[in-house]
């Protein structure tokens, strides 16, 4: 039950990109959202952390440093790409996490000369072929870095997502394993904005847009990370994917975004080979642990 968080997170992630891409009509840059997404995220986990008792300090700095570097990758790059092409496409791109994380899974396989799931290896092939399928009739030259920043939003997600699981299995509260992220994305968007020239003046109009995606942000990463930290793993990553059912909806509503059949196909292709690359991830890392306690125990039998 704890995988179903992700649907609200969905919600909120949906609704964030609309934000972003009103917040960018008026000048508001990637830096600039980022920060301002985190350092309103830095202060609100700061203050739930403190009503709960938990302290900033960590048994596992490393971890965190790792999800924290990772994920504000994910997030500048997921911003990047929102701003640059459809709401839909966009969200669809920053969602392939999970075919990387099978991408990790085979190349561990072929580094220990293990044996190839192929059924997993199909599911990698089509998954990308639905993103040429996606990206092809769809976008310009002019939007191909637009494209594949988001595709390293996925990139980034998958080695972040990781790293929350481990954090989960470590008793590691949900408040302070998003602390450290808000942390490491104030910083970066603070230095982005500074080597962009500074902070764009503010208006009423743009308060607006930039409190309605930091709040969403904050929820949505709330949510997303309970749901990962806490539930199935398989089950929350296939939940993930209603994020773009409910972001092409609102690009089509509020942006006039057409949606064309190209875009669909595309779109049912990762979704499929997404959730099947996670189904088969998941199996080959029990495989793997089973075997890691197998060699264990008859080591321990040697001596």
């Amino acid at each position: 039950m704890q995988s179903l968080w992700m649907v609200v997170a969905a919600v909120f992630y949906a609704f964030y990109g609309v934000f972003i891409k009103w917040a960018g009509e008026l000048g508001v840059g990637s830096w600039q959202v980022l920060f301002y997404r985190s350092f309103f995220g830095l202060v609100l986990f700061y203050i739930v952390m403190r009503s709960k008792g938990v302290a900033p300090g960590t048994r596992h700095p490393a971890s965190h440093a790792v999800r924290s570097i990772a994920g504000t990758g994910a997030i500048i790059a997921g911003i990047y790409s929102i701003s640059h092409l459809n709401l839909g496409l966009a969200m669809t791109l920053n969602y392939t996490a999970p075919l990387f994380l099978g991408v990790f899974v085979v190349g561990y396989s072929l580094m220990h000369h293990a044996r190839i799931n192929w059924g997993l290896m199909l599911s990698l092939v089509t998954g990308f072929i639905g993103v040429l399928v996606l990206l092809g009739p769809t976008i310009g030259p002019h939007e191909y870095f637009a494209a594949g920043v988001g595709l390293t939003a996925g990139l980034c997600t998958a080695v972040a997502t990781g790293f929350v699981k481990r954090l989960g299995m470590y008793r590691e509260p949900e408040p302070r394993i998003i602390f450290y992220l808000m942390l490491a994305g104030t910083v970066c968007g603070a230095a982005g904005v500074v080597s962009m020239g500074g902070f764009t003046p503010w208006t009423l109009e743009r308060f607006y847009w930039i409190a309605g995606l930091s709040i969403c942000a904050a929820l949505g990463q709330l949510t997303l990370t309970r749901a990962f930290s806490r539930g199935n793993m398989v089950l929350s990553g296939a939940l993930q994917y209603s994020v773009i059912l409910f972001s092409t909806v609102m690009g089509e509503i509020v942006f006039d975004e057409a949606v064309t059949l190209a875009v669909v196909a595309g779109m049912v292709i990762i979704v499929v080979s997404g959730f099947s690359a996670s189904w088969f991830t998941k199996k080959e890392e029990k495989l793997l642990r089973d075997k890691k306690k197998a060699a264990k125990a008859a080591a321990e039998q040697t001596d």
